[in-house]
């Protein structure tokens, strides 16, 4: 057995072992390997592993951003080494505004629920501090901003936007506050938290071009109301969302093409986040699903006349 088949037998049992509702497959060169979800939907992520994290190519971990948004998911990537260094337990390391830990971080977070503390950034490393208890106890202690800068070696802008929590101390500058104001202040960081407000603004790649069904799906959702993302490098297409609902949709000329392995990751990783996936097709249609995902053709989409409508017809194709 191969390193990187070692690796991923480990990466396997870490889930396996931590979560019961995952869709992992390897080797399919998406922009994502697992995706993860807890029984009560608190803890929904979508994760691209890779031994050396700066082999992640900048448009995947666009893409892998951009899609997990949509899903209303945390994106994640987990490996063991940087271009120059091994990734340290416990610390959270950030490629392309996406959060990068190790595998043993990632069994830490999802088997004990023991969050890192640290994060490092281009200049050091940093760590989160309870900003309003900050300036609570500066303020209880009778010492002035100025008055607290002195005594830690930093400026009084610091500890302005360090009681804002526009600003991270280092991991020595937090220490000495805490032993200044005999209080911990240090926080642990999250990095398996949804931030609702990470929608990603990069330009749409060459390779996410909409191809002529693409844009005459996204053409008739948009008349419906509906925003759809296009996707390059996923087991799906194009994500739409409707209300509290999404659509993971394979678009195709012929459904015949579309190869079996990503029709049985996408049908899983859609059970997983219970989400809808539907096969999109212009042909006429001869089926109703494949592989267990609902079948719609251009033609039953121009019927359509609201949302609900859509959502009940692959509800019932699917068979739920």
């Amino acid at each position: 057995m191969s390193t990187r088949e070692k690796y991923r037998e480990e990466i396997r049992e870490v889930i396996d072992t931590a979560v019961r509702n995952h869709a992992t497959a390897f080797n399919q060169g998406y922009c994502f390997d697992s995706v993860i979800s807890d029984e009560d939907d608190k803890i929904r992520i979508v994760i691209k592993f890779s031994n050396k994290i700066d082999d992640v190519w900048p448009e995947a971990i666009t893409e892998l951003r951009r899609i997990s948004f949509n899903l209303r998911c945390t994106p994640l990537l987990v490996g063991e080494r940087t271009r120059k260094h091994e990734i340290q337990d416990g610390v959270v390391y950030t490629r392309g505004d996406v959060a990068a830990i190790n595998l043993h971080t990632l069994r830490q977070m999802l088997e004990e629920r023991i969050l890192p503390y640290i994060r490092t950034r281009k200049g050091g490393i940093y760590v989160k501090l309870d900003c309003q208890l900050l300036r609570k106890q500066r303020e209880a202690r009778n010492l002035s901003r100025g008055d607290v800068a002195g005594e830690v070696g930093v400026s009084r802008r610091a500890i302005y936007e360090y009681e804002r929590g526009m600003m991270n101390p280092t991991v020595e500058i937090a220490l000495r506050l805490e032993e200044l104001l005999e209080i911990k202040l240090i926080e642990p960081i999250n990095p398996l938290k949804f931030d609702s407000t990470a929608q990603d603004d990069s330009p749409i790649s060459e390779q996410e071009k909409p191809t002529q069904l693409s844009q005459e799906v996204v053409l008739m959702f948009s008349r419906l109301g509906l925003d759809s993302t296009i996707t390059s490098v996923a087991p799906f297409d194009m994500v739409t969302s409707i209300h509290d609902n999404v659509v993971l949709s394979c678009l195709r000329q012929n459904v015949k093409l579309i190869d079996e392995p990503r029709l049985i990751f996408l049908a899983k990783l859609s059970e997983v986040l219970k989400e809808h996936p539907a096969i999109i097709t212009s042909e006429q249609l001869g089926t109703k699903s494949k592989d267990g995902i609902p079948v719609v053709s251009i033609k039953e989409l121009m019927s359509i006349q609201n949302p609900n409508e859509l959502i009940s017809l692959i509800q019932e194709r699917r068979g739920t």
